[in-house]
């Protein structure tokens, strides 16, 4: 944990990094979570599987926290090359100390902080605040959701699953160990196991710990849902590429006539349209800008904060 003295237009503020381990400053950090969010990550504290990847920027009045930044670190193999990825989530402020440079102090501090670290960084932002990501060198990028409706897909195979009851230790070893060594499956690869984790252990009142299922022919897990008679795939892990109809064919027991995929996938075979998270914009800086204007790409929606 870093503690820090800071002043910001003549106010005394204190900024706490990576300060998860105090129970009394997470409490507070939960606090204004639950606020603004709605949740909070005290269970996912609780899990054990908050790792280093996931850093809290900060600043308390006092006792109070006032204005954070979460950081989460992703490393990625990008045709052949390793690359380290920054997302920044959960900004906050509370209401009385808003529209006083709080949030901007987090922005650059954490710009310098990481400044030469990373390969490019990314976040998601409301309407409220399109104006204001860009003055720290953000620009907005489209996604794009792979989609294919079944008639049109060949599947000639048929593959049991088996829904995984992650409060039983068999099975939660076998997810942590197949999300440990996985293979990446999508052309935009920021997997995070601290993540998944978080989605699919830790708040199952707002995840998918009811949505995993383990297809053992194929050796992989999946993470599913079933939506309007729409089969949405959000992830898969296996340690050996999967062919995604494959996949699919475990699931034909259950009505649906159309697939969607959460994350860019290798495999051809897909249609594309543009995708709208509520109303979210992807902003990414320029070492990503290229990349998500040449390529038709999605983030990965277990790798959203």
């Amino acid at each position: 944990m870093k503690k820090e003295n800071v002043s910001i237009h003549g106010k005394n503020y204190t900024l706490y990094i990576g300060y998860q381990n105090d129970e009394k400053l997470r409490s507070e950090f939960n606090r204004l979570t639950q606020e603004v969010w709605n949740f909070d990550f005290e269970n996912y504290y609780q899990s054990g599987f908050w790792d280093n990847t996931c850093q809290l920027y900060s600043l308390f009045d006092g006792e109070r926290i006032v204005s954070h930044t979460t950081v989460s670190l992703f490393i990625g193999n990008f045709e052949g090359k390793t690359k380290k990825l920054i997302q920044l989530g959960t900004v906050m402020t509370d209401e009385a100390y808003q529209k006083q440079g709080l949030s901007r102090f987090l922005m650059e501090r954490i710009m310098t902080d990481f400044k030469g670290k990373h390969d490019g960084m990314f976040l998601f932002a409301n309407e409220t605040v399109l104006d204001f990501y860009p003055k720290f060198g953000f620009n907005p990028v489209s996604e794009f959701e792979a989609f294919q409706h079944l008639k049109n897909l060949n599947i000639s195979e048929k593959y049991e699953k088996r829904k995984l009851d992650l409060d039983q230790q068999k099975d939660l070893k076998l997810f942590e160990k197949l999300v440990e060594n996985a293979a990446s499956n999508t052309l935009f690869p920021v997997k995070s196991k601290a993540l998944t984790f978080f989605y699919c252990y830790a708040n199952p009142e707002m995840g998918y710990k009811d949505s995993v299922y383990y297809i053992e022919e194929l050796n992989c897990i999946v993470i599913t849902e079933v939506d309007h008679l729409r089969l949405r795939i959000l992830e898969i892990f296996s340690p050996g590429k999967v062919n995604v109809n494959q996949i699919i064919s475990a699931f034909t027991d259950i009505p649906f006539e159309e697939v969607i995929l959460g994350f860019t996938p290798e495999q051809s075979g897909f249609e594309y349209r543009k995708w709208q998270n509520d109303d979210l914009y992807l902003f990414v800086t320029s070492e990503l800008q290229e990349i998500f204007e040449q390529q038709i790409l999605i983030i990965p929606i277990l790798s959203h904060t």
